[in-house]
């Protein structure tokens, strides 16, 4: 349990004056937490833990009125990353919105080398807090197209290429705290038929297939309680 404590503050709930930042004209709010969502995340933030990274900055609340910074930093594994860093504001549509930041990330990838070909599956996850921004002509469908040897109208079908990128954006709350939740896929792969000792071409395999690294679940976000 954390000590009670009393403070003025800058009369808008922190120790110091929100930072405006700029928010890119085709942002999309989502799940923006209230202020006072942004002022718990704040001044309540006591650890977060994403698989292999955790970030515990080991203070009170009470010590952020001495030392705004205390609960600000990171952790990170090969894989997770967690971070604080100081809440802000962004005005949308004549609105103004807060954002907390708190920010939690995965990625990770597969990668199959055969013979005959190469397969390559990468996923990321990135937890953040208030708006995204949706990358143009980003994804596409799984699309698996012949690879050819020779020139037309002589070409050789050899084997299978195929690809496929996908992006998605979800709400999701984690111990009271409002986050905006992206998955990206990307797959990259082909496959080649195998020439045997007599020179001949053997069967075309079929398209490759993406084998993801799973989605590592909700990390744990811990607040301080009084």
């Amino acid at each position: 349990m954390a000590q009670s404590f009393t403070a003025l503050g800058k009369g808008n709930g922190f120790p110091f004056c929100l930072t405006e930042v700029d928010v890119p004209d085709d942002a999309i709010l989502s799940n923006a937490p209230t202020l006072e969502q942004t002022m718990n995340a704040y001044w309540n933030f006591k650890s977060a833990t994403f698989g292999g990274a955790t970030f515990e900055p080991g203070n009170e609340p009470k010590d952020l009125i001495c030392d705004e910074t205390l609960n600000i930093g990171s952790a990170s594994s090969y894989e997770f990353s967690v971070s604080n860093t100081f809440p802000s504001i962004f005005f949308l549509g004549g609105n103004k919105y807060y954002r907390h930041g708190i920010t939690m990330s995965f990625g990770d990838s597969k990668v199959t080398n055969y013979d005959n070909g190469l397969q390559g599956s990468y996923t990321l996850v990135n937890y953040f807090s208030s708006y995204y921004v949706v990358t143009p002509d980003f994804s596409e469908p799984l699309t698996c197209i012949d690879a050819t040897f020779g020139e037309p109208p002589n070409a050789e079908v050899i084997g299978k290429e195929a690809s496929e990128k996908t992006q998605n954006f979800s709400n999701v709350t984690i111990s009271g705290i409002p986050f905006i939740k992206r998955v990206v896929h990307e797959f990259a792969g082909d496959v080649y038929a195998v020439r045997g000792s007599d020179g001949k071409l053997g069967p075309v395999p079929g398209c490759p297939s993406p084998d993801y690294p799973a989605d590592p679940g909700l990390p744990t976000l811990n607040l301080h309680t009084y």
